[in-house]
């Protein structure tokens, strides 16, 4: 008798609700919301194999990127929670909006823009770069289900 389990269904399912959870969390927590200008276009051009490779080079940073940042997003948020109940919305791309902050808040708020900004740019990315991808994502589910085939990749290769 063969036995079907839902379970691997299941995981991905979560995953796939973790995943765009995070990005969508990530991109309000640092700021990385979208532009009206057109300085920092980013277009997924497959036009030839050079650029569909470095697209899917930059996608992958990119998903790296995020990856490496949950835990730390985690942290602040728990960490912030703590020392004020609702985490204030937080844009490391709006000085703004953490001057506005209890020092103590602040210095945490500031310590996690400064690590995710090194993050993305240690995986090769600029900031005007990962905030257009994941404009780009919100706007594209085919970009956005892509996002999430690489980030199971990269999780299943651990």
């Amino acid at each position: 008798m063969t036995s079907y389990s839902s379970r691997p269904s299941l995981n991905r399912l979560f995953s796939y609700c973790l995943s765009v959870g995070t990005l969508a969390t990530l991109s309000v927590l640092l700021g990385f919301a979208p532009s009206l200008s057109t300085r920092h276009s980013y277009n997924l051009d497959f036009s030839s194999q050079a650029s569909a490779q470095d697209n899917q080079k930059k996608l992958r940073n990119y998903a790296m990127s995020v990856m490496a940042m949950e835990p730390g997003r985690q942290k602040a948020y728990e960490e912030i929670k703590k020392l004020v109940g609702t985490p204030p919305n937080l844009e490391c791309s709006k000085p703004d909006s953490l001057n506005a902050l209890p020092a103590n808040v602040k210095a945490i708020a500031v310590n996690y823009c400064n690590q995710s900004r090194k993050i993305v740019e240690t995986n090769g990315l600029t900031i005007e770069t990962f905030n257009q991808i994941t404009v780009d994502m919100q706007k594209d589910p085919a970009l956005q289900a892509q996002i999430q085939r690489i980030m199971l990749d990269i999780q299943t290769k651990k």
